[in-house]
Order: C-alpha cells, then structure tokens, then sequence
C-alpha cells in the first residue's frame, strides 16, 4: 500500500478524486488537505508516496508546496491539476519534475491512466529495492557466497562487540592513539567476513563506532554526524564502510597526536624553568601560569608525560644540586640549603637523608648511603 495525499482548497474536488481512486482497490492509504500550509506539515509528519496537488491554493501554492518537500522526498511522485490552463505553470511543475499534469475538470480516463503510470513506477521501485538488497547482502564482503544465506535477526550489540566499544570509548577517554586504533581494527576485522549475518545489524555496530570516534572531534557536528551516517547505510560494501571509518580513527589519532606533542612542549617549558629557577619557591600556580594551563590539569598532563609528579620533580632537581654543591663547594649546609630552595636547614637535611640515605655532612665525607 503506498501512502497518497490530496491537496486542493474545494472540498467537491477532493470527493471526485476520492471516488476515482476507488478503481485502485486498497492500493493506496489517503490523506487530505485543504490548503498548502496543511500539505506541508502532512508530507513532513508522514511518508508520502504519491502527491495530487491543485495548483492554486491559500497558503502556499502547488508549485511552492512541491519545491520544498523535494527537498526532502525528492522520489515523490507529483501529479498536478488545474483549472488555469497556464503554460507558466506547466513550466514550473516540468522544473519540479513533475511530469503529470491534468487540467480540471478532471477527465477520468486520463487521470486512470496518468495514476496507473504512477503506480507502475512505484512498483518497479519497490522491486528494484527488493533486488538490491539482495544484491547487497550476497556481496556485501566483496565476494560472492555461493552458501545458503542465513540471515541473523539479530538486533541488539552481542557482549563481545559490545565489550570492544567500551574498550574504544576508554581508549578516547584516555586518549590513547595506539590502544584506540587497535580495537577499533579488532572490531572491523571481527565483522569481515560473515556472510551469514545481516549487514544491517553490521551497519548498525559501525554507526555507533562512528559515533564513538565523532564525540572525539570538536570540529564535526550533529549534521555531520548524520551524514556520514547514511553514508554508512548507503555503501554497498562492507570495505567502503572500514574506508570511512578509518578516516575518522585517523582525524582522531591526529588530535590526540597534536595534543600529546602540544603537552610535551608545555612540560619541556615547565623542565626547563624549574632547571633555571630551582633555588626559588616554586608552586603550582606558579608554573602553571606559565604555560597558560590550569594547575590540576597541569600536574595530571606532567605526571602522565613524564611518569613522575611535580613535587617529586622540583624535589630531585633540588638535592642533586645539593649534592653538586656538596662536592664541588666549600658552602656550608645551611647556604647549600638556601641555595636550593629549602629555607628551613633541618627539613632540607630530614628530605636529603630520607632520598639518599644518608646526611648532606656524611654526603660530603663520602658516606654515599643508598647512592
């Protein structure tokens, strides 16, 4: 059964074309409208195969009606009718491509067969569609499978696939470039070559990988979202669909490369200013405004680069100048201690002995300690 609307502002006009269609049986489910305003919110609420619009009606009229929903159902089938026999109007509905025009009052013979010709062409659609999908699930892998099609039904995420997913999603979480790519090619790997599974639930998996790896990108919106989803549900190929997935797993890995070596150069700055400025009071506002980051984000982003924390940075920098100094000098502790940014000498010594194993005076006489 395919879906019909009636378009025209004379309740008598809509009546007549009612009764002709009876000749169609139950081929067609009917709507109605009576101006072009109405049309419109029908043929956006609803899928309408086939629309019988008047030319002329309050609102918005047949020609301005039809331009807009063939924007968004551009298959629609259009069969206009009018009372005005303008060739303006001829021009604008062939411009629309709708090809069927009748003129009111409307012949029966003419409109059976302009309706019949319509009905045809939605048939052969419909078998065409038909001989697609078919065509689509025996090569959907690029090859041909001479075995007997057992289609899944199948329709939610199985646990394994659902597992890898949520090994993606912490893999971006985490914005881990290596592990991230790696499970994603486990996951399209895992759906190659299984040509006893509906490739609508495979489109399926991938569109919500597609959507895990789009979260990851600032630049990509809803709308870009949605399209590359069709894309997904339009490809006859099980290979196009990896194509594009791995085009967005690489636009992902490039943020995370570009902000892995953003984060290296920001802690190199920060190495660099705590070689130089070691003997003063170092906090972690401090640093942290020097490379423009926030404090908490920093000593996270500096722990996870070099594997140790801030604190536990300056402090090492701090005693192995100590221990230069104890060597190489005659200073005495307590000016090696203000020389290394300890003010108070008997913490200084407490933190030496606690890293070394042994006092900075010992130290000095060549006691070594843990060294």
């Amino acid at each position: 059964m395919y879906t019909l609307l009636i378009a025209d502002d004379e309740t008598d006009e809509r009546t007549l074309i009612r009764f002709l269609l009876n000749d169609f049986g139950n081929t067609f489910h009917i709507l109605e409208a009576q101006n072009g305003r109405d049309a419109l919110e029908l043929l956006t609420s609803n899928h309408v195969d086939v629309l019988l619009s008047d030319i002329q009606m309050p609102f918005l009229n047949g020609i301005e009606l039809v331009s807009q929903v063939k924007e968004k159902n551009p298959d629609i089938e259009v069969l206009f009718f009018s009372g005005y026999d303008d060739f303006s109007y001829v021009k604008a509905a062939l411009s629309l491509k709708a090809v069927n025009y009748i003129l009111k009052p409307v012949d029966p013979d003419e409109f059976h067969k302009l309706l019949t010709e319509i009905v045809d062409r939605l048939d052969s659609h419909k078998i065409e569609f038909s001989k697609s999908e078919q065509y689509i699930e025996a090569h959907f892998h690029d090859i041909v499978s001479n075995a007997p099609t057992e289609i899944s039904s199948q329709t939610s995420i199985d646990d394994t696939t659902s597992l890898l997913l949520h090994n993606i999603e912490a893999a971006i979480r985490t914005k881990q470039a290596d592990e991230l790519s790696k499970q994603v090619h486990t996951l399209l790997d895992q759906y190659a070559d299984i040509p006893n599974l509906s490739h609508i639930y495979i489109r399926h998996v991938c569109t919500t990988l597609l959507k895990l790896l789009i979260s990851a990108l600032p630049t990509q919106s809803d709308e870009d979202l949605q399209n590359a989803a069709k894309e997904i549900y339009s490809f006859r190929h099980f290979s196009d669909i990896v194509k594009l997935l791995d085009h967005y797993l690489s636009l992902v890995i490039g943020i995370f490369e570009q902000e892995q070596s953003a984060s290296n150069y920001a802690v190199y700055q920060v190495e660099q200013y705590i070689l130089l400025h070691y003997n003063e009071d170092l906090t972690l506002n401090t640093l942290a405004d020097l490379v423009y980051l926030n404090p908490n984000y920093l000593s996270n982003m500096f722990a996870q680069v070099t594997g140790c924390t801030l604190n536990k940075y300056v402090k090492q920098i701090r005693m192995e100048k100590a221990q230069e100094l104890l060597l190489n000098t005659n200073m005495k502790v307590t000016d090696i201690s203000q020389a290394v940014g300890y003010p108070n000498t008997s913490y200084f010594c407490k933190s030496f002995q606690k890293l070394f194993g042994t006092t900075p005076e010992r130290f000095r006489q060549g006691e070594k300690g843990d060294l």
